[in-house]
């Protein structure tokens, strides 16, 4: 079971140490302060899943915002407990902090590569807009297209 709460600064350490696929960047601990900062400034929205039992971090999701628009920046549980549904959670908490911020419209970008969010997204009502050509850097040199994705939140 996993509970859904703000992102805090306490948590930077844990989520900087999730394990992500070969070619995913992974988040700076920077990069998560600074995404602290527009929490406080009210342009980012970020959202953690704790272990019920543990009180560990297992999962973000973590969206930026100007007025009735947002792009999801992040969506990742960590590899020891992902296929238990915490990212469907997460999405689906951060959706829903959105429309209390006027949100009307939600975007995010996916690597066609990676299948499970590609299939979350589609079940969660996203529909692909846009595909960027050789957007994202792959493996051994060979770049990756990204489908951009949006949602009109309600």
């Amino acid at each position: 079971m996993m509970m859904v709460r703000a992102l805090v600064k306490d948590d930077i350490d844990q989520i900087v140490g999730f394990s992500l696929a070969p070619n995913e960047p992974d988040w700076s601990k920077e990069a998560l302060l600074d995404a602290l900062d527009g929490i406080s400034n009210g342009t980012y929205l970020a959202n953690v899943g704790l272990d019920q039992v543990t009180g560990q971090v297992v999962g973000l999701a973590i969206a930026s915002y100007i007025f009735d628009q947002a792009d999801v920046q992040h969506v990742v549980v960590d590899k020891l407990f992902r296929g238990q549904g915490f990212g469907r959670q997460l999405l689906q908490s951060l959706i829903k902090g959105l429309v209390v911020r006027a949100v009307g419209t939600l975007f995010l970008e996916v690597r066609p590569s990676n299948q499970v969010a590609v299939a979350l997204y589609q079940s969660m009502g996203f529909e692909c807009i846009q595909k960027r050509q050789d957007y994202y850097p792959g493996v051994d040199g060979v770049r990756e297209d990204a489908w951009v994705f949006s949602l009109a939140c309600r």
